[in-house]
């Protein structure tokens, strides 16, 4: 778990000029840098989700669970691939096989979560690898036309 630090901004010196924010006055270490990376592409990937999948939403939310739970295990998901990204090769259908293998061995509190809310295996089967194949579509990609980031 990375330690969370503030960022520094560098000394205004001209006291007569009000201080306007601009995010090139900050310095970031690298790990914090990573750290926004990452935040920006999963908030980027949410953003997808929500607009353009709303019916796995509608499916994990049949048996009662909330819209802030479902966000929380969906981003969960997606922070998952982001945060193994580079460990998963292959085409993007081999990734999520591998990814939701994975995710069943190292994070299996998400699935017995969605059994307690009645989801059923075939519905969780969707959910999840809808949400993984998203994830690998769209993450560490700029967010202009989908130019791969050179990172």
């Amino acid at each position: 778990m990375p330690q969370y630090t503030y960022a520094v901004p560098t000394i205004n010196t001209s006291y007569e000029e009000p201080y306007r924010y601009d995010e090139s006055q900050y310095a970031y270490l690298p790990h914090q840098a990573e750290f926004i990376r990452a935040t920006k592409d999963v908030d980027r990937v949410m953003k997808i989700l929500k607009r353009q999948y709303r019916s796995i939403y509608r499916e994990a939310q049949r048996g009662g669970m909330d819209d802030k739970l479902t966000e929380y295990l969906f981003r969960s998901i997606v922070r998952f691939v982001d945060d193994n990204y580079s460990s998963f090769t292959g085409t993007i259908n081999q990734k999520v096989e591998k990814a939701y293998r994975q995710l069943q061995r190292k994070e299996p509190w998400i699935f017995e979560l969605m059994t307690l809310y009645s989801v059923s295996p075939a519905s969780q089967a969707r959910i999840t690898t809808t949400v993984l194949t998203v994830a690998f579509e769209h993450l560490r990609k700029n967010p202009g036309p989908g130019a791969p980031n050179p990172r």
